[in-house]
C-alpha cells in the first residue's frame, strides 16, 4: 500500500484499524495550510483526534520508526517533538499520546501518553548535543490490531 505524499504507511494503517473497529476520529492533514502560524515553531499538531468513549478526545501522533538499541525502544527528540507536544497539550488541553510502530510492521502498535514519556530515560546524542527520549515497550501500552485489541485497553 502507499500512502498518500502527506500520510505516512503507518498513518494509513492506523486509520484503517480506526475504521475496522469503528472508532470515532479526526485526521488532522499535514499540509502546511491546515495549520494556524500561531502554533509554528511552538508546538506540533497531531496525526489524528480520537474520541474514546466514556473518556474524552485524545490527540495521537502516530510514528514509524526503526527500533532503538539492543532492546526494542523507540526514541522521540527533545526539542522537536516532546517540547512541542507539551506545548500542544498545554494550549489544547487534550492529552497526547505517541503511537509507534516497528518500521514496516503494522501488527503491533506500541501506545504511551506524553506524560509518561516525561518520566522516560533521556540520553544525548554524542555527534550534535542534541536531547532525546528512550521508550522502552515495557513503557507502552501495546495493542495489537490482528488480535482485536481495541482503545479500552488504554484506560483499563
Amino acid at each position: 500500500m502507499k500512502a498518500n505524499n502527506l500520510q505516512t504507511v503507518a498513518e494509513e494503517k492506523f486509520r484503517e484499524w480506526l475504521d475496522k473497529m469503528n472508532y470515532p476520529y479526526l485526521y488532522i492533514e499535514q499540509s502546511i495550510n491546515t495549520f494556524s502560524k500561531f502554533f509554528k515553531g511552538t508546538s506540533k499538531r497531531p496525526d489524528f483526534l480520537i474520541i474514546v468513549k466514556n473518556f474524552g478526545i485524545i490527540a495521537v501522533d502516530v510514528k514509524e520508526k526503526k527500533p532503538y538499541g539492543a532492546k526494542l525502544s523507540f526514541t522521540l527528540d527533545e526539542k522537536n517533538e516532546v517540547e512541542k507536544y507539551i506545548e500542544f497539550e498545554r494550549l489544547t488541553r487534550l492529552p497526547v499520546w505517541f503511537v509507534f510502530c516497528a518500521k514496516g510492521n503494522y501488527d503491533t502498535w506500541y501506545w504511551i501518553p506524553l506524560s509518561r514519556v516525561l518520566s522516560c530515560k533521556q540520553e544525548t546524542n554524542n555527534s550534535d548535543g542534541s536531547k532525546f527520549r528512550v521508550i522502552e515497550h515495557s513503557d507502552c501500552i501495546i495493542i495489537q490490531p490482528n488480535k482485536n485489541d481495541g482503545i479500552s485497553r488504554l484506560i483499563e
